[in-house]
């Protein structure tokens, strides 16, 4: 009988060695922000089942989130936060573009044993997830060993809420990584983040008792489908439970594996994405319209020497801004969306056709002293280049989700609009008639062209004889005071 026992003793202590060797972790870390995932053999042989994961992040974290996907727009979100000083909240989010993800309610997801808050602040969620592998908008093959994520933070005073649909402020930092899950996959246990956890029958079934996971719902319900409603995805581990230390910061499981894949930290996102927000307003809120409104300056000279010149450092200022959202879109992977794409269209007219429609109207100005195509193309393309501008911008403060940034933008375009229009009706009602200010009849050129002579000789323009000298006609041997003469076409 005492033999027995010892065989029995000797097998079981077999079992469990070989348990923890086949059960595998890979893990991902930065700035002490991690996330470890285990995908069971079962499901990685099925295609389809649970994954197990967990969500560490340092003190002073207000929330800390991971998701599956290459950019925040479909992604399987999991956001974790303070629920009281000891306890923690999961909270499953779908993401859409750059604003606030909302709660998933078709997620799958219960929070297992050793989640909790650590003495020294630290977050730390061990999750069990039913519905990682094909999610709404995405899906995530299991045996993949480039498999796209997502991170984001925020540092702050803790949220302390049980709440998953709190709101949460826009993030300090984010990024992509890639995992490789054939170094995370192998073993069946119902929560491979604590020790000595007994195999689980099945990948799929949830085996956790309440000791393994104290939740708001029963053992039973959680074993039966954790199905992602509030009673089960706001669950906490309880306080009397020991916290499991965080496996992608701490370096303590031997087993772990590391993503083979590169990650991208982009600290600077916010800090490009304000860039270009700001840069794109200025130009098209003020420097495009009001340069524009420099035709309608009563001084001389002013295309030349005002409205060109401003136009030319604005395009210049134009070309920044755009790489610089060609770097945030290849960030976001979102070079793709209406945003991008009207941008794309509105630069490419303002660097490519704007300044050689303004460029072929002043070389036929010079010689007709009037209007042409050109002029009109140039006119009513900038015209509605400046307006789709503007509302493309505020697009852009929408989907960045700064609430802040894009009521007053709109606010300001409101009273840019209203000067616009001003100035316009106040130059037509001072020409007399609906013609543009730009004509140089009515703008302070006041070019005093003439029909050609029977000589073939024109009057100059008075602005442009400055440096001219008088001709001399030698059969009168007199000089007209009054006249100005252009002999053999030259001055």
């Amino acid at each position: 009988m005492g033999f027995s026992s010892y065989l029995a003793g000797i097998s079981l202590l077999a079992a469990t060695s070989a348990l923890a060797q086949t059960q595998k972790i890979v893990s991902y870390s930065n700035d002490n922000y991690g996330i470890s995932v285990n995908v069971p053999a079962n499901t990685a042989s099925s295609g389809s089942g649970t994954i197990y994961f967990q969500i560490s992040a340092p003190s002073g974290t207000q929330w800390v989130s991971f998701g599956q996907g290459n950019r925040m727009a479909n992604a399987n979100m999991f956001v974790v936060y303070a629920r009281d000083s000891t306890n923690v909240t999961i909270s499953p989010r779908k993401g859409a573009n750059h604003v606030m993800p909302q709660y998933n309610s078709d997620a799958q997801v219960t929070l297992l044993a050793g989640s909790g808050i650590q003495s020294d602040g630290s977050l730390v969620a061990n999750v069990r997830c039913d519905s990682c592998i094909e999610w709404s908008g995405g899906s995530m093959d299991p045996t993949s060993s480039n498999s796209n994520w997502i991170w984001a933070h925020k540092a702050g005073s803790a949220l302390n809420t049980d709440d998953v649909s709190a709101s949460i402020a826009q993030h300090n930092d984010d990024g992509t990584f890639t995992l490789d899950l054939t170094q995370g996959t192998g073993g069946n246990s119902a929560n491979p983040f604590v020790p000595a956890e007994e195999p689980s029958s099945s990948s799929s079934s949830a085996s956790a008792s309440a000791s393994e996971t104290t939740t708001a719902t029963s053992a039973s319900q959680n074993e039966a489908s954790a199905t992602g409603t509030r009673s089960s995805s706001t669950t906490a581990a309880s306080a009397t439970n020991s916290v499991s230390a965080p496996l992608a910061t701490s370096g303590s499981n031997s087993n772990s594996g590391s993503s083979s894949a590169s990650s991208t930290t982009t600290s600077n996102t916010d800090t490009i994405r304000s860039a270009h927000g700001i840069i794109m307003s200025v130009l098209f809120l003020a420097c495009f319209p009001f340069f524009s409104l420099t035709l309608y300056l009563p001084t001389a000279m002013k295309v030349r020497y005002i409205h060109a010149p401003l136009q030319i450092l604005s395009i210049l200022l134009l070309i920044a801004g755009m790489a610089l959202g060609v770097v945030l879109g290849q960030r976001i992977d979102e070079l793709d969306q209406y945003h991008m794409i009207i941008g794309f269209i509105v630069v490419a007219c303002l660097v490519l056709f704007q300044p050689a429609m303004g460029v072929y109207q002043h070389m036929h100005y010079t010689k007709t002293g009037g209007r042409s195509i050109f002029g009109q193309i140039h006119r009513w393309l900038g015209r509605t280049l400046i307006a789709l501008g503007i509302v493309n911008g505020g697009l852009g403060w929408m989907i960045a989700g700064t609430t802040s940034a894009y009521v007053p933008y709109a606010v300001v375009a409101g009273i840019v609009f209203l000067i616009y229009i001003s100035v316009l009706v106040f130059a037509w009602k001072k020409a007399g008639k609906p013609k543009d200010i730009e004509s140089e009849k009515n703008s302070g050129r006041a070019y005093e062209m003439q029909k050609p002579r029977e000589n073939g000789h024109a009057r100059l323009p008075s602005e442009e004889i400055g440096g001219a000298r008088t001709a001399y006609n030698s059969q009168q041997k007199s000089v007209n005071p009054g006249v100005y003469t252009i002999q053999n076409n030259r001055i």
